[in-house]
């Protein structure tokens, strides 16, 4: 996973828990506001439509948001996260559909209506349950992430925290100590290596040189008669 994706899904995460808690509080609106069906019903549709426009569209909206979400911290259920939404959805644009088809319409349309929209909030209380599921068993890679993202605050929390100032002074030195012991093993590394060169100019050198003996044969073979050889 690369950064950019790591930061994205860090970013979801964040997130994710507080559009659950919105979902679920504008669902409980919605399912008392179908509830209310001797009211609504009576409605001409376009009534009943400006009347619940906003809590519906922020519905819908909250539930593409937190299926792209599940989808991204739960890849492996994605055919159950796209079934669930598209059962939550479905009904919901036939709410729309009807109370826009004919506005001015009978209180039957709203009637019609007002049915699809309970079917929404049936499914929306499903759609809640596993959006709350995935939330608490995320991937396993989602899981690691979040661990690392742990440890990474936990650092950021230490470095933080105040020490003694005695204990403070006390690490100083031993940061400079530390620092001094890295360079002296720069060092150390510089002068083998400049060792290591003079000991092969050394070893190339010596290469170079023959045995006594072995020089003095060959100068006799080179000075010596050919006629002494024939005879």
């Amino acid at each position: 996973m690369n950064v950019e994706l790591s930061l994205e899904v860090i970013d979801v995460i964040q997130d994710y828990d507080l559009k659950i808690s919105q979902f679920e509080d504008l669902l409980q609106r919605v399912t008392a506001e179908a509830a209310s069906s001797v009211v609504l019903e009576r409605m001409t549709p376009s009534e009943v439509w400006r009347r619940s426009q906003r809590d519906v569209t922020m519905l819908r909206d909250l539930a593409k948001q937190l299926e792209d979400a599940m989808l991204l911290l739960k890849p492996e259920r994605a055919a159950t996260i796209k079934r669930c939404a598209e059962a939550l959805l479905k009904p919901l644009s036939i709410f729309k559909e009807i109370l826009l088809r004919k506005p001015d319409g009978s209180p039957a349309d709203s009637r019609n209506a007002l049915e699809e929209l309970r079917k929404a909030t049936i499914e929306g209380s499903n759609f809640l349950k596993l959006a709350k599921e995935i939330r608490d068993n995320p991937s396993e890679s989602i899981s690691a992430l979040l661990r690392l993202k742990e440890v990474y605050d936990a650092k950021e929390y230490l470095s933080a925290i105040s020490i003694p100032e005695a204990t403070y002074v006390r690490f100083e030195g031993l940061k400079k100590e530390i620092k001094n012991l890295r360079l002296y093993i720069v060092n150390l590394e510089r002068a083998l290596a400049d060792l290591k060169d003079s000991l092969d100019a050394v070893s190339a050198e010596i290469s170079k040189f023959r045995p006594l003996s072995e020089e003095k044969t060959r100068g006799e073979q080179e000075g010596s008669d050919p006629s002494e050889k024939k005879s």
